[in-house]
């Protein structure tokens, strides 16, 4: 049994705990990272996300619009970890990250994605639905009020 930071609870045998060890993928660190690991990370992620969006701007312990990028790139991997699974397998950790990708979406509204691609230097057309979304509030959401010169709308 597996707890996720996102507070899922599932079964994962050690042969499927094996397989995804040998379906890990590589970052662009050079680390492996397994799909279970990603889901993990994107869960804590996604709970700092939530809980600055109470903080000021000013406080020092708040992310800015740079590591809210590196967080949606971890979901990038996650997918792309997610494909690299057998299918039954890779359901199951769609069921392991549903609640965080349910939070993310509770906390952020729909975006053009066009401050994101200029942040994070990358074209986000094919990119996944969280590259168009943003916090719906706090510092982070500040933070990219600099980059409205990128959004069209």
């Amino acid at each position: 049994m597996t707890q996720a930071d996102s507070g899922a609870t599932l079964d994962f045998s050690e042969d499927e705990i094996s397989e995804f060890e040998a379906r890990s993928i590589a970052l662009s660190s050079g680390d492996r990272r397994s799909a279970l690991q990603l889901a993990d990370s994107w869960a804590v992620h996604v709970d700092k996300i939530d809980r600055d969006r109470a903080l000021s701007w000013t406080d020092r312990t708040v992310w800015n619009e740079y590591d809210f990028s590196a967080a949606i790139i971890i979901r990038d991997y996650l997918s792309d970890a997610m494909r690299n699974l057998v299918s039954p397998l890779s359901g199951k950790v769609l069921e392991y990250v549903a609640n965080p990708d349910e939070r993310y979406r509770a906390i952020t509204v729909g975006d053009s994605g066009m401050r994101m691609a200029a942040v994070s230097r990358v074209e986000v057309s094919g990119r996944g639905w969280w590259w168009y979304r943003v916090p719906d509030s706090g510092p982070v959401l500040e933070d990219l009020a600099r980059w409205d010169r990128f959004d069209p709308a």
